[in-house]
């Protein structure tokens, strides 16, 4: 009887711990970590006022965004743009938009911050996006500058991010994580 009694506590503590949701903070931080070592990524952003962009990322600091009527290319510290039908223009400020995506890219900033201090992070839960099974988190900027839902695969790497800030929202799709990607520059 004492042994059937045992059983039933490891089973009940067993249970309870087979049901517990992963600490939403050490799961963000999981997926930003899994995202430094991403090789390349395709991300397509929709803006509320409609507009959209295709931001192709190579390692370690390469994009080349589309835009309907113009695209950038980024490497480094050189920029280069041209509007649709126009030549490619070098930009005299170097690369002035290098900054912002990088930290826009950074997906909660880099790794070594203490994401505690920054955001107040709940649970989503899971869904599933063309049968792969997702967690999500909804990421408060302490601020108060923005609010970010994120779900995030097996891989520890997003797939669809929704940034919403008093300005504008963007829904982010992430693609073809470490596909072969070839920014060049014109």
């Amino acid at each position: 009887m004492q042994t059937y009694a045992v059983l039933l506590t490891a089973l009940a503590l067993t249970g309870q711990n087979a049901g517990a949701a992963p600490d939403p903070y050490a799961d963000v931080n999981a997926m930003r970590v899994a995202f430094t070592h991403v090789r390349s990524v395709v991300a397509v952003e929709r803006f509320n006022t409609g507009a959209t962009a295709t931001v192709r990322y190579a390692a370690p600091n390469r994009f080349h965004i589309t835009m309907p009527r113009s695209e950038i290319v980024l490497a480094g510290d050189v920029e280069y743009s041209r509007r649709a039908g126009a030549p490619w223009q070098r930009s005299s400020e170097g690369a002035e938009h290098q900054a912002l995506l990088m930290a826009a890219w950074q997906l909660a900033g880099p790794p070594e911050l203490n994401i505690h201090k920054l955001f107040t992070i709940t649970s989503l839960g899971t869904k599933s996006i063309a049968g792969a099974p997702l967690r999500g988190y909804r990421l408060h900027d302490t601020s108060g500058a923005y609010d970010e839902s994120l779900w995030i695969n097996a891989d520890n790497l997003p797939v669809v991010a929704r940034i919403a800030s008093p300005e504008q929202t963007i829904l982010i799709h992430y693609t073809d994580y470490n596909a072969q990607v070839l920014i060049a520059m014109p």
